[in-house]
Protein backbone atom coordinates (compact mmCIF):
# COMPACT_ATOMS: atom_id res chain seq x y z
CA UNK A 1 0.00 0.00 0.00
CA UNK A 2 0.80 3.34 -0.47
CA UNK A 3 3.24 5.45 2.40
CA UNK A 4 1.12 8.47 1.61
CA UNK A 5 -2.64 9.47 2.80
CA UNK A 6 -4.75 12.07 3.21
CA UNK A 7 -5.28 14.64 6.65
CA UNK A 8 -8.88 13.64 6.40
CA UNK A 9 -8.18 10.21 7.02
CA UNK A 10 -7.84 10.83 11.14
CA UNK A 11 -11.46 12.58 10.66
CA UNK A 12 -13.28 9.43 9.08
CA UNK A 13 -10.85 7.57 11.85
CA UNK A 14 -12.31 9.94 15.18
CA UNK A 15 -8.44 10.65 16.12
CA UNK A 16 -8.89 13.62 18.39
CA UNK A 17 -7.47 17.02 17.31
CA UNK A 18 -5.05 16.98 20.04
CA UNK A 19 -3.49 12.88 18.73
CA UNK A 20 0.15 12.18 18.03
CA UNK A 21 -1.59 10.42 15.17
CA UNK A 22 -1.92 13.78 13.70
CA UNK A 23 1.48 15.02 13.75
CA UNK A 24 2.42 13.32 10.19
CA UNK A 25 5.36 14.16 7.84
CA UNK A 26 3.94 16.59 5.24
CA UNK A 27 4.48 15.61 1.58
CA UNK A 28 6.80 18.83 -0.34
CA UNK A 29 5.23 18.08 -3.78
CA UNK A 30 2.33 15.77 -3.30
CA UNK A 31 0.55 14.46 -6.14
CA UNK A 32 -2.20 15.56 -4.78
CA UNK A 33 -4.32 16.14 -1.20
CA UNK A 34 -5.07 12.47 -1.10
CA UNK A 35 -1.32 12.15 -0.85
CA UNK A 36 -0.22 15.09 0.95
CA UNK A 37 0.91 13.27 4.51
CA UNK A 38 2.76 10.02 5.50
CA UNK A 39 0.50 7.56 7.30
CA UNK A 40 0.93 7.34 11.20
CA UNK A 41 -1.54 4.67 11.10
CA UNK A 42 -2.02 1.62 8.75
CA UNK A 43 -5.84 1.15 9.53
CA UNK A 44 -7.05 3.69 6.65
CA UNK A 45 -5.44 1.22 4.14
CA UNK A 46 -6.45 -1.90 4.89
CA UNK A 47 -10.43 -0.20 5.79
CA UNK A 48 -10.62 1.07 2.40
CA UNK A 49 -9.83 -2.32 0.78
CA UNK A 50 -12.06 -4.44 3.07
CA UNK A 51 -14.84 -1.81 2.51
CA UNK A 52 -14.17 -2.50 -1.27
CA UNK A 53 -14.97 -6.01 -0.97
CA UNK A 54 -18.07 -4.79 1.07
CA UNK A 55 -19.47 -2.59 -1.29
CA UNK A 56 -19.03 -5.16 -3.95
CA UNK A 57 -21.48 -7.28 -2.64
CA UNK A 58 -18.80 -9.99 -1.74
CA UNK A 59 -20.13 -11.98 1.71
CA UNK A 60 -16.73 -11.99 3.80
CA UNK A 61 -13.34 -10.96 3.54
CA UNK A 62 -10.34 -11.90 5.24
CA UNK A 63 -7.13 -9.01 3.97
CA UNK A 64 -3.51 -8.97 5.37
CA UNK A 65 -1.23 -6.36 5.08
CA UNK A 66 2.29 -5.84 6.21
CA UNK A 67 3.28 -1.94 5.37
CA UNK A 68 5.62 0.49 7.44
CA UNK A 69 3.80 3.94 8.91
CA UNK A 70 6.07 7.14 9.80
CA UNK A 71 6.19 8.67 13.15
CA UNK A 72 7.94 12.21 13.35
CA UNK A 73 10.47 12.52 16.53
CA UNK A 74 9.98 16.23 16.42
CA UNK A 75 8.09 18.50 14.14
CA UNK A 76 9.64 20.18 11.97
CA UNK A 77 11.58 17.18 11.02
CA UNK A 78 15.23 17.32 12.06
CA UNK A 79 16.06 13.70 11.37
CA UNK A 80 14.25 10.93 10.08
CA UNK A 81 10.94 9.53 11.18
CA UNK A 82 10.50 5.97 13.16
CA UNK A 83 9.48 3.57 10.20
CA UNK A 84 8.00 0.60 11.58
CA UNK A 85 6.53 -2.14 9.61
CA UNK A 86 2.75 -2.50 10.48
CA UNK A 87 1.06 -6.61 10.21
CA UNK A 88 -2.77 -5.17 9.84
CA UNK A 89 -5.35 -8.30 9.67
CA UNK A 90 -9.02 -6.97 8.90
CA UNK A 91 -12.23 -9.06 8.08
CA UNK A 92 -15.69 -9.33 8.53
CA UNK A 93 -17.94 -11.88 7.80
CA UNK A 94 -20.80 -14.50 9.89
CA UNK A 95 -17.71 -16.37 11.13
CA UNK A 96 -15.44 -13.50 12.14
CA UNK A 97 -15.76 -11.82 15.98
CA UNK A 98 -13.65 -10.60 18.48
CA UNK A 99 -12.64 -13.72 19.91
CA UNK A 100 -12.10 -15.49 16.24
CA UNK A 101 -9.32 -12.32 15.74
CA UNK A 102 -7.91 -12.94 18.99
CA UNK A 103 -7.18 -16.04 18.21
CA UNK A 104 -5.23 -15.34 14.61
CA UNK A 105 -3.40 -13.03 16.97
CA UNK A 106 -2.33 -15.54 19.53
CA UNK A 107 -1.74 -18.46 16.72
CA UNK A 108 0.77 -15.14 14.63
CA UNK A 109 2.13 -15.26 17.97
CA UNK A 110 3.16 -18.47 18.63
CA UNK A 111 4.34 -18.88 14.82
CA UNK A 112 6.68 -16.29 15.63
CA UNK A 113 8.24 -18.24 18.22
CA UNK A 114 6.53 -16.22 20.90
CA UNK A 115 5.21 -19.22 23.38
CA UNK A 116 4.39 -17.42 26.49
CA UNK A 117 0.48 -15.84 27.00
CA UNK A 118 0.07 -12.97 25.28
CA UNK A 119 -1.90 -10.75 27.63
CA UNK A 120 -5.18 -8.46 26.81
CA UNK A 121 -5.81 -5.49 28.13
CA UNK A 122 -8.92 -3.80 27.66
CA UNK A 123 -7.48 -0.28 28.42
CA UNK A 124 -7.07 0.11 24.58
CA UNK A 125 -6.67 4.24 24.07
CA UNK A 126 -8.03 3.31 19.93
CA UNK A 127 -11.06 6.00 19.18
CA UNK A 128 -11.49 3.79 16.18
CA UNK A 129 -12.80 1.12 17.53
CA UNK A 130 -15.84 0.00 19.56
CA UNK A 131 -15.48 1.08 22.89
CA UNK A 132 -16.46 -2.55 24.69
CA UNK A 133 -14.99 -4.52 22.18
CA UNK A 134 -11.02 -3.77 21.99
CA UNK A 135 -7.74 -4.72 23.76
CA UNK A 136 -3.81 -3.95 23.83
CA UNK A 137 -1.85 -7.35 22.82
CA UNK A 138 0.82 -7.00 25.85
CA UNK A 139 4.04 -9.59 25.50
CA UNK A 140 6.20 -10.00 28.47
CA UNK A 141 4.89 -6.59 30.00
CA UNK A 142 5.18 -4.81 26.12
CA UNK A 143 2.64 -3.15 24.43
CA UNK A 144 3.20 -5.02 20.70
CA UNK A 145 -0.17 -4.48 18.86
CA UNK A 146 -3.88 -4.00 19.54
CA UNK A 147 -7.74 -5.33 17.60
CA UNK A 148 -11.02 -4.96 18.08
CA UNK A 149 -14.44 -4.35 16.16
CA UNK A 150 -14.33 -1.11 14.29
CA UNK A 151 -16.41 1.78 15.87
CA UNK A 152 -19.96 2.09 14.44
CA UNK A 153 -19.62 5.59 13.05
CA UNK A 154 -16.13 4.97 11.53
CA UNK A 155 -17.62 1.72 9.42
CA UNK A 156 -20.10 4.03 8.62
CA UNK A 157 -17.68 6.57 7.55
CA UNK A 158 -15.98 3.97 5.39
CA UNK A 159 -19.42 3.20 3.11
CA UNK A 160 -20.39 0.07 5.52
CA UNK A 161 -23.84 -0.08 6.75
CA UNK A 162 -24.50 0.50 10.60
CA UNK A 163 -24.92 -3.00 11.75
CA UNK A 164 -21.72 -4.35 10.28
CA UNK A 165 -19.22 -5.62 12.03
CA UNK A 166 -15.98 -5.23 10.98
CA UNK A 167 -12.67 -6.61 12.85
CA UNK A 168 -9.38 -5.45 13.23
CA UNK A 169 -5.17 -6.29 14.73
CA UNK A 170 -2.55 -3.93 14.30
CA UNK A 171 0.69 -6.14 15.43
CA UNK A 172 3.88 -4.17 15.36
CA UNK A 173 6.56 -6.02 13.69
CA UNK A 174 9.68 -4.21 15.02
CA UNK A 175 8.52 -5.12 18.66
CA UNK A 176 7.38 -8.65 17.47
CA UNK A 177 11.25 -9.21 16.86
CA UNK A 178 12.32 -8.32 19.95
CA UNK A 179 11.05 -11.99 21.38
CA UNK A 180 10.71 -13.82 18.00
CA UNK A 181 12.32 -17.16 18.25
CA UNK A 182 12.47 -19.85 15.33
CA UNK A 183 13.71 -22.50 16.87
CA UNK A 184 11.29 -25.33 16.71
CA UNK A 185 11.35 -28.91 18.90
CA UNK A 186 9.12 -31.11 17.98
CA UNK A 187 7.65 -34.12 20.58
CA UNK A 188 6.19 -37.10 19.48
CA UNK A 189 2.40 -38.48 19.18
CA UNK A 190 1.17 -38.89 22.61
CA UNK A 191 1.09 -41.96 23.80
CA UNK A 192 -1.62 -42.10 26.63
CA UNK A 193 -5.29 -40.63 26.04
CA UNK A 194 -6.48 -36.74 27.54
CA UNK A 195 -9.30 -36.72 29.74
CA UNK A 196 -11.76 -33.80 29.30
CA UNK A 197 -14.13 -32.16 31.87
CA UNK A 198 -16.43 -28.82 31.27
CA UNK A 199 -16.85 -26.23 33.54
CA UNK A 200 -19.28 -23.45 33.38
CA UNK A 201 -19.06 -20.82 35.59
CA UNK A 202 -21.02 -17.57 36.65
CA UNK A 203 -18.58 -14.44 37.32
CA UNK A 204 -18.66 -11.02 37.55
CA UNK A 205 -18.60 -8.95 34.63
CA UNK A 206 -15.83 -7.23 35.67
CA UNK A 207 -13.60 -10.50 35.49
CA UNK A 208 -12.04 -10.86 32.07
CA UNK A 209 -11.42 -14.43 30.39
CA UNK A 210 -7.33 -13.67 30.62
CA UNK A 211 -8.15 -13.84 34.56
CA UNK A 212 -9.79 -17.08 34.28
CA UNK A 213 -7.47 -18.65 31.90
CA UNK A 214 -4.36 -17.38 34.15
CA UNK A 215 -5.49 -19.21 37.07
CA UNK A 216 -6.59 -22.42 34.88
CA UNK A 217 -2.83 -22.36 33.46
CA UNK A 218 -1.85 -21.98 36.81
CA UNK A 219 -3.46 -24.54 38.92
CA UNK A 220 -3.89 -27.28 36.04
CA UNK A 221 -0.09 -27.59 36.30
CA UNK A 222 1.64 -29.95 33.90
CA UNK A 223 -1.60 -31.95 33.18
CA UNK A 224 -3.65 -29.37 31.79
CA UNK A 225 -3.00 -29.68 27.89
CA UNK A 226 -5.38 -26.99 27.03
CA UNK A 227 -8.03 -24.74 27.44
CA UNK A 228 -11.29 -23.93 25.38
CA UNK A 229 -13.81 -21.43 25.78
CA UNK A 230 -17.13 -22.64 23.91
CA UNK A 231 -19.64 -20.18 25.85
CA UNK A 232 -20.19 -16.56 27.04
CA UNK A 233 -23.74 -15.81 28.02
CA UNK A 234 -25.53 -12.44 29.67
CA UNK A 235 -29.22 -12.58 30.06
CA UNK A 236 -32.13 -13.27 32.08
CA UNK A 237 -30.78 -16.67 33.46
CA UNK A 238 -27.42 -14.86 34.97
CA UNK A 239 -27.53 -12.65 37.85
CA UNK A 240 -27.59 -9.00 36.69
CA UNK A 241 -24.09 -7.90 36.46
CA UNK A 242 -22.67 -11.29 35.98
CA UNK A 243 -21.99 -13.68 32.67
CA UNK A 244 -21.92 -17.12 32.54
CA UNK A 245 -18.65 -18.72 30.56
CA UNK A 246 -17.84 -22.35 29.89
CA UNK A 247 -14.58 -24.20 29.36
CA UNK A 248 -13.65 -27.18 27.94
CA UNK A 249 -10.19 -28.31 29.98
CA UNK A 250 -8.05 -31.26 28.52
CA UNK A 251 -5.66 -33.13 30.91
CA UNK A 252 -2.72 -35.80 29.81
CA UNK A 253 0.35 -36.97 31.26
CA UNK A 254 3.20 -38.12 29.48
CA UNK A 255 3.66 -41.05 31.37
CA UNK A 256 0.60 -42.58 32.43
CA UNK A 257 -3.07 -42.73 31.93
CA UNK A 258 -5.01 -40.50 33.98
CA UNK A 259 -6.90 -41.83 36.80
CA UNK A 260 -10.41 -39.75 37.81
CA UNK A 261 -8.83 -39.44 41.39
CA UNK A 262 -5.84 -37.96 39.65
CA UNK A 263 -8.19 -35.23 37.21
CA UNK A 264 -9.55 -34.50 40.44
CA UNK A 265 -7.23 -33.56 42.34
CA UNK A 266 -6.36 -30.90 39.80
CA UNK A 267 -9.70 -29.94 39.70
CA UNK A 268 -10.17 -28.88 43.44
CA UNK A 269 -7.20 -26.92 43.21
CA UNK A 270 -8.79 -25.43 39.78
CA UNK A 271 -12.28 -24.66 41.71
CA UNK A 272 -10.39 -22.78 44.84
CA UNK A 273 -8.68 -20.72 42.69
CA UNK A 274 -11.90 -20.16 40.29
CA UNK A 275 -13.73 -18.94 43.99
CA UNK A 276 -10.83 -16.37 44.75
CA UNK A 277 -12.14 -14.22 42.30
CA UNK A 278 -15.73 -14.84 42.85
CA UNK A 279 -16.73 -17.28 40.41
CA UNK A 280 -19.34 -19.21 40.95
CA UNK A 281 -20.01 -22.95 39.27
CA UNK A 282 -23.09 -23.27 37.32
CA UNK A 283 -25.43 -26.71 37.84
Amino acid sequence: TYAFESPKVFDKLLIPTDSDLRKTVVISNPLGEDFSVMRTQPVNAILNAVAFNYNHRAASCKLYDLSNIYLPKSLPLTELPDEREQLSLCAYGSDVDFYSMKGVVIESLMQLGLRKDAEFNPVCERPYLHPGRKAEVVYEGKTVGYLGEIHPDVCVNYGFKENARVYIAVLDVPALLEFADFDRKYTGIARFPAVTRDIAMVVPKSVLAGDIEKILKQRGGKLLESIKLFDIYEGEQVEKGHKSMAYSLAFRASDKTLTDDDVNAVMKKILNGLASIGAELRA
